[in-house]
Order: structure tokens, then sequence, then C-alpha cells
């Protein structure tokens, strides 16, 4: 035996069981720690996410009705140069146009296969390719229902893949590992299949040239990132036009308003991107009945249902097992919602399951509210930092509920292109990403927190405590998340008093402005200080900055009213 107040070590221990005993708990006990850890990490860059998606949501409105004016102007110029033709057709009429029959393009086994080949070794699909694509995919999805229904054939199997993200690694390694679309080997792609992944262009084309060679067997629902004004910060547009230009930014969405809502397998699982909605009235049946195409999100054009299209697409389960009904979600749109509403919508509908995405779990796939609700995540180590693993469900014949499950690690694949990370490297490269999205929070917020700090600082000693430090974050930022556990990321050694364990604030948000490119570094400097303190004069934020200069009220910002108010 150890003597008293020594630790056990397996060298004294006689007996080779108790050795192997201590050994085994020493183990668990650090995998416990190590998985503590990742699930606190998983916590901190979902919370920024949700933070990130709600600033956008906010923002919605507004960049809508850009996103309109430069739709409108594109179309305006390229009528010009065509010497004139359709530039005063309503959009009723752009409508009705775009439903006149046209001749799609043949796609054979072996054009798939080219295609297939080619983005394996990083060629891109030329412009005349992606065009003609697109525009038969619009007259394709066009013509399905918002519900499409699948029964899963004789012998066959239906896939059900989750968000993918750009990530084209992992659609080609589903391809590879469980064969191509075909009658017997049915694929739903659930939304979600750009931004944030360099190569969201390349995947939804080959998934749109896949659904044209053979429609009856793969289908595509829409998700919340096959929206404009999300793409906008997310990432697709800039990829769309740095491959291409904007037109065909606008040809993709003018695809994504088409995209059915959901899929119903074996008339039993719902699949569809989020969750369900807020309304417990709504029925599988009011789902059908959605209308789909632009500004199909307007009260005018779907007469309230707008609602119920932001909670399909942007919902999640609670994370509280035992809540029960549903309240807002941090997302900015949607909700949460509880195991009895599940309950009460699969039985009053006769399905058995939901099967839905949206969210990023470590296994790639979780089962929720008693094997009712399947999450289902298809972008392994999404992002390149959160070292989750990726995964699609199968469903067989005459089967309620999937039953199958496909799970890949990347870092074990060798022909998944990406560098392969150690744990401990994938955690510090994790922690890196949340510091470097809390960065920009706290560059947009900096005046508010100064502000707040000061008010803390009753003493005017110059110093807030890492307590009143973190709560401040929360406060300002609107984003509730443990900030202690980067406070080693955002505050230097420097920023800190040591006589009494705090931050120095105005040292620290000093640390934290925008890096400006090219020379005149200085001048720059000055200049963006100078509007920047002209545009936040009011300590509020970038819209209540906007609303202020616009001086007439008209929702727009002249170049006079900009000068003014600078």
């Amino acid at each position: 035996r150890a003597s008293a107040g020594s630790m056990e070590t397996p060298a004294s221990i006689s007996n080779s069981a108790s050795a192997a005993t201590l050994i085994q708990r020493a183990f668990r006990g650090a995998q416990k720690r190590i998985a503590a850890e990742q699930a606190e990490l998983a916590q901190v860059l979902n919370a920024l996410e949700e933070a990130d998606e709600f600033r956008i949501n906010s923002r919605e409105s507004a960049m809508s009705k850009v996103n309109r004016r430069l739709e409108d102007f594109i179309s305006n110029v390229g009528s010009s140069l065509r010497g004139g033709g359709d530039s005063k057709l309503s959009k009723s009429q752009l409508r009705d146009k775009s439903l006149e029959k046209k001749e799609l393009p043949a796609l054979t086994v072996g054009s798939i296969q080219n295609l297939v080949s080619g983005l394996s070794n990083n060629e891109r699909v030329a412009m005349v390719d992606a065009l003609a694509i697109l525009q038969a995919a619009m007259v394709l999805f066009m013509s399905e229902p918002s519900v499409c229904d699948i029964t899963v054939p004789e012998g066959g199997k239906c896939t059900l893949v989750g968000d993918l993200h750009g990530q084209l690694d992992d659609l080609l390694h589903i391809f590879d590992k469980l064969g191509m679309p075909s009658a017997q080997n049915v694929f739903v792609f659930n939304g979600d299949l750009v931004d944030r992944g360099d190569h969201g262009c390349e995947l939804v084309l080959l998934i749109f040239a896949l659904k044209l060679s053979t429609p009856n067997c793969v289908f595509v629902n829409r998700g919340n990132h096959e929206e404009p004004h999300i793409n906008i910060y997310s990432g697709f547009e800039e990829e769309c036009i740095g491959k291409y230009d904007h037109r065909v930014f606008q040809l993709f969405h003018a695809v994504f308003v088409w995209l059915p809502y959901a899929c119903v397998v074996n008339g039993k699982t719902l699949v569809l991107h989020a969750g369900l909605p807020e309304d417990a009235s709504v029925t599988l049946g009011d789902i059908r009945g959605i209308a789909r195409g632009p500004d199909v999100c307007s009260e005018e054009q779907n007469l309230g249902k707008e609602r119920w299209i932001r909670d399909l697409l942007w919902s999640d389960p609670h994370p509280d097992a035992n809540f029960r009904g549903i309240e807002k979600s941090a997302r900015g749109a949607g909700v949460l919602w509880g195991e009895d509403v599940t309950k009460q919508f699969l039985k009053k509908n006769s399905l058995a399951c939901l099967v839905r995405s949206h969210q990023c779990v470590e296994a790639g796939v979780d089962v929720t509210h008693g094997e009712r609700v399947y999450t289902v995540f298809s972008a392994s180590n999404y992002c390149g930092t959160s070292g989750n693993l990726g995964a699609v469900l199968i469903q067989r014949q005459n089967c309620e509920k999937p039953t199958e499950t496909y799970q890949w690690d990347p870092s074990v694949d060798a022909k998944m292109s990406g560098t392969v990370v150690s744990k401990r490297k994938s955690k510090e490269m994790r922690k890196e990403a949340a510091v470097t999205q809390a960065t920009e929070y706290i560059i947009e917020h900096r005046s508010a927190l100064l502000e707040y700090y000061k008010r803390s600082d009753a003493a005017k000693t110059g110093t807030v405590s890492f307590h009143v430090w973190a709560k401040g974050l929360s406060q300002v930022l609107q984003v509730r998340l443990a900030w202690n556990k980067l406070s080693s990321g955002l505050v230097q050694v420097e920023d800190m008093d040591e006589a009494c364990d705090c931050v120095r604030y105005e040292k620290w948000l000093n640390n934290f402005e925008v890096e400006l490119k090219g020379g005149c570094r200085e001048w720059q400097h000055e200049v963006v200080g100078k509007i920047s303190a002209a545009v936040f004069q009011s300590g509020g934020d970038l819209a209540r900055a906007f609303k202020e200069m616009d001086a007439d009220g008209s929702g727009e910002i002249s170049p006079a009213e900009f000068q003014a108010a600078v």
C-alpha cells in the first residue's frame, strides 16, 4: 500500500488487477474532462453563431431592399446592353415567362461522371454550363410540390443528407461510399448547401445536375442558408462574384426560391430543414399548401404563412429535455420547441418521426424527443474547426423511421483534402475561431462596452474585475455564454492590473479596431476614426446611426445626407 498522504500509483500497488483499475479510472477521468471541455467550447461556438444569425436576421429588411435594387440595376443594365427587351416586364410576367417550356440540357451518365471527375480535380464549372444547369433546374423545381412524397423502392434505400455548407469533399465522399443517385439509391438533401465552405457553387451545381439527370432520385429541401440576406453575410455571394459574377448569384436564388420545404418518406418520416412551426394548428396539409417563388415571405404573397416558412427554416428542438411548449429562438427567427409539441404534431399528422438538420452535432447525428426527432449534419469538421463527424441517415423499404447511420471522420480519410490535426490542435483552432468571431462583436460594440465599464467603475480606477468584464460582454453584446472560457484569448497580460487581478478596460478596448490594408495607414486610421466617431456619436449601433442620417425619412441615405451627418 502507498503510505498515508501519498498518491497511489500503479507501482505502489502489488496487485496487478488493482493497478489496471487505477489506470482505467484515471483514463476515464481524463476522457470526461476532455469531453466536458469540448462540450463547453461547442456551446460557446453555437452561442456565437446564433448571435451572428440574430444580427443578420435583424438586418434582413435593409439587405433585401439593397438586393432588390441591385437586381433591378443589373436587369436594366443587361437589358440596355442587349438593346431593350424585357426591362419593363412585371414580376408576374417574368414568372410566366420563366415557366415557358424550355429544353433541358442533356445530362447523360457519362457527362455526370465527367462533372464529378472534374470537380474532384478542383476544376471549375464553366459559366455557360452553370447558367444552363441553373435555368433548367429552376424550371424543374417549379413543377414540384412544396412537399414531395418519396416511397423507398423494394431492395433500395433513401439517404438523408444534412447541411453541407459548401464542403464539396463531404459530398464526394458520400457518393464514393454510398453510390450515386439511382432508382435504387434515392437522395434527399436537407438544405443549407452553401455558405462558410469554399465550394458552394460546385456543390449546388453538381446536385442540380444530378436532379436534372435523375429527377425522381434526387430531392432538395430549402434551408435557411438558401436566402440572399444570409448569403450576403455568410460567404456565398462573395464566392459567386469571385468565380462568376453577381448575375449568377441572382440566378442561384431564382432557383432557391422554388425549392420544396419538405419531403415525406414512406408516408411516415417528415424531412425538413429546421423544425416545427409555432402555430399549433398547422398541419402537414397546410405546409403542402405554402406558396413558393419570389418574395414568398412577404405578407402579400402568403397571407400570414410567411411566419410558418421562417419556423420551418429556423427552429430547433429546445436544448432542455424537460422543457415543454415553445419559446423564441436566439437566432432571431424560428422557435425552440419541446417534446410535447413533437408528439402532438406527429400524432395529428399520422407521422412516426421528424428528420431535420440545421445544427452542428458532434457525432454528425443526434436523436431526441424519445427517438422521434433526428438531427443529421453532413459537413464534417464544420468550418475546419468544429471537429465533428459527418453523417447521413438511411431509410429502407417499408420502414417508418431511418434505421441506419453512416458516419465519417475526415481526419482518417486520405481522399478528403484538409490538414489532419490532433484533437489538442483542433481544440486550439476552435477556440481561436471563437475568439475571432467574438472580436467582431467587440469591435462593433466598442463604444457601448466602454460606456458600460465606466459606469461600473465608480471609483474611476480604470479597471474592472473579470466578473464585471464578462458580465459587460454578455449584457452589451447580448451573447449569453461563458466568457471566462475565452478570457485567455481575448485579454493579454499587458491589459491586466496584476495587483488586483483586474482588466484595464480602456487599454483592452484599444486593441480592437478594424484592420486596414494598403498604404498611408496613419491617414486611413485618422479618417476611419473620424467617420466612426461621427457615425456612432449617439453611442448606438449602425441601425440607429443610419436612421439618424436619414434626414428625410425615405429609408435611404443620399450622399448629401451622409456628408452632412459626418
